[in-house]
């Protein structure tokens, strides 16, 4: 149905919608996860007014940010999009952004008293559901890109009725739990500029696509991006079970052991699957999404190691967790950014949308390290190096000489 710059149009609309998002978490859903525990010693009834708080300042200040983003729109319509969308594109985009976060708070409710199969009902119905509408949507009304965006608004309204009816004893909106919020934003606000940075670092080389090769261009590497999140389908259930975990292993004297022990099964089964993808990436791009976006299949191998990565985020960067100092994320994200960016400048103007995967794989691997490094000192935690590194290196190899 689309074409390969509207594969683009709709990457842009979905990296402008993302930064409004990462503006809305405010650090909220890791205060969530690190109270919710910390309280759990208090009662049903003290977790249950953590999560209303959150839920309260998300709807109230959620709101108010996507009236202001909304209003702004025809600027960022004429410096990215050349004037040819309207402003129902960016309202219904954002609004998307918005319920989608406040579904995912009532799943994340449901990770945290481990609950999974509730989680994976809420998540997966959202996800379903999205597909099923967008599809009508685009197909049966031809609604073309907005339909996109209006069958994953929709389709998270719904589900967020949902998702907090399963949950709702945790809810208690018989007043405003506003007293919470400055507990919950002293611990959460360090961590929107680390989330900014974050998302800069995640969607810096589709600026410096678009802007050096333009949108046909970065529709291709759209495409390939998406395929290389199957990879996300198997480090995301890892991250989302693993959380939990480790929120309360962190509080146990056998914390330093189990995460030690994780961290070299994660790296052996993650490395199989990684390298399996690369190799199969050919095929996978062939059959699923036809000789029009054919050419996108080398950087399919190459981005899969950036989910691989950001999910040992979750295992090397304990003792920032541990020691409370989630200030630290910023400056690792930060310094990672500027050399991301470094390399973006040098690399994707001659190389493409191959380089744009090799630098932003680079910069997540020094992300990742300088994370570890920091983390370490702050809880010392002894990582099997001697067979996580060959492994790492070994299977990276593999999946460059692949592509």
């Amino acid at each position: 149905v689309f074409s390969r710059s509207d594969y683009g149009t709709i990457e842009m609309l979905s990296v402008i919608s993302s930064f409004v998002g990462s503006i809305l978490i405010m650090g909220m859903d890791s205060a969530q996860s690190m109270y919710f525990f910390k309280y759990k010693k208090e009662g049903h009834e003290k977790q249950a007014c953590v999560v209303s708080s959150i839920l309260q300042w998300r709807l109230i200040f959620g709101i108010i940010i996507i009236i202001i983003s909304t209003i702004i729109s025809p600027v960022i319509n004429n410096l990215f999009f050349n004037g040819k969308l309207s402003w129902e594109y960016f309202l219904i985009s954002f609004s998307g952004v918005l319920f989608l976060q406040i579904n995912t708070q009532s799943a994340e409710v449901m990770r945290l008293i481990y609950r999974p199969w509730s989680y994976i009902f809420v998540v997966l119905s959202q996800s379903v559901l999205a597909t099923v509408i967008s599809l009508l949507l685009i197909v049966y009304f031809k609604k073309g890109i907005i339909g996109i965006f209006l069958g994953g608004f929709v389709s998270a309204l719904i589900i967020a009725f949902i998702g907090w009816y399963r949950v709702r004893s945790y809810i208690r909106f018989d007043r405003l739990h506003f007293d919470l919020w400055p507990l919950l934003l002293k611990f959460g606000l360090p961590l929107l500029p680390a989330t900014l940075a974050m998302y800069v670092m995640n969607t810096s080389d589709r600026w410096f696509i678009q802007h050096y090769h333009g949108e046909e261009a970065l529709g291709l590497f759209a495409v390939g991006a998406k395929f290389a999140m199957i990879s996300s389908l198997a480090i995301e259930t890892f991250r989302k079970a693993w959380w939990p975990l480790a929120m309360e292993s962190m509080q146990s004297g056998s914390g330093e052991k189990f995460f030690r022990t994780i961290s070299v099964i994660y790296v052996c089964i993650g490395s199989l699957l990684m390298v399996t993808l690369s190799f199969l990436s050919p095929w996978i791009v062939e059959y699923l999404a036809g000789p029009k976006f054919y050419d996108s299949w080398p950087i399919v191998g190459l981005l899969c190691w950036k989910s691989f990565l950001y999910g040992y985020f979750m295992i090397c960067s304990a003792g920032i967790w541990k020691s409370e100092k989630t200030y630290l994320n910023l400056y690792t994200t930060i310094i990672s950014l500027v050399i991301g960016l470094i390399l973006n400048y040098l690399i994707i103007p001659m190389h493409g949308i191959v380089g744009a995967s090799i630098t932003t794989l680079i910069t997540f691997l020094f992300w990742i390290i300088l994370t570890e490094l920091i983390s370490n000192r702050l809880w010392k935690i002894k990582f099997n190096y001697y067979l996580i590194i060959p492994i790492f290196i070994f299977s990276i190899g593999l999946s460059f000489y692949y592509s």
